[in-house]
């Protein structure tokens, strides 16, 4: 069973195969065991920090969390697949946010709701992470969308929009915050599409510390799929204007 461990000068550290254990080094980023030499190596430029204490189904190591700072983006991953991709979709350096796992709770699969509206390839994947403040980010481009400010809870909903094909999205709004009617206070609709969602939701781009922020060979040109089993979702169908007039 590997686990990590508070360590004052190396913040955490996850038990390797020597059954000792895998320093947490800040630069370069990576995790290194000073015994054996084993190395998986990490995002750059950003802060990493434990996630909750979640495991990867599939090797379970610890997953970490890596973010570029409160104006930034942020996504999980697994210290092991990031250095050695479990799925032949995947290439090294690669997060949660772009994982093709079918079923964990923490991947593409899971999270992701739609193409990117400026980049070519990439997917807006929700940050699970990121409330009250949600967003969601593109897995590519440092594309950062805002929204539900407050909201109690959001989800990725199993269903997808009849126009667009972005999955649909579940709100559970604060009720003194509430933008529905008659104090209403849960709503599902499409981010891209559903008029009721369109004032609260805000496009930016996320404050990188450096524009190569990952580590790793980064996937380019890829498939730009949102949730995996429905293969290539659309844009949003003559929303490019839409979303230029109130993105902003």
């Amino acid at each position: 069973m590997r686990q990590y461990k508070h360590d004052p000068m190396t913040e955490t550290k996850e038990q390797n195969h020597c059954e000792l254990f895998l320093c947490l080094q800040a630069k370069p980023s990576r995790l290194h065991c000073s015994h054996c030499d084993e190395t998986h190596s990490l995002p750059q430029n950003g802060a990493i920090k434990l996630y909750k204490e979640l495991r990867c189904p599939l090797d379970d190591f610890e997953l970490v969390l890596w973010t570029s700072g409160a104006r930034g983006k942020s996504y999980p991953l697994c210290p092991y697949c990031f250095s050695h991709p479990p799925f032949r979709d995947m290439k090294k350096g690669m997060g949660c946010n772009e994982c093709t796992h079918p079923s964990c709770q923490h991947s593409l699969n899971s999270l992701g709701i739609g193409q990117c509206v400026e980049c070519d390839g990439g997917v807006l994947v929700l940050d699970s992470t990121s409330g009250p403040k949600w967003r969601m980010a593109c897995n590519k481009c440092n594309v950062v969308v805002h929204f539900f400010e407050h909201a109690h809870k959001v989800q990725v909903a199993q269903e997808s929009c009849d126009a667009c094909d972005a999955s649909l999205v579940a709100v559970d709004f604060n009720k003194t915050r509430t933008p529905l009617p008659d104090g209403e206070t849960q709503h599902t609709g499409c981010v891209f599409c559903d008029p009721i969602f369109q004032d609260v939701v805000e496009l930016k781009h996320a404050t990188m510390r450096h524009s190569m922020h990952r580590g790793g060979g980064a996937r380019r040109g890829g498939r730009g799929r949102g949730r995996g089993r429905r293969g290539n979702p659309k844009k949003p169908k003559d929303k490019m204007a839409a979303l230029a007039a109130y993105f902003v």
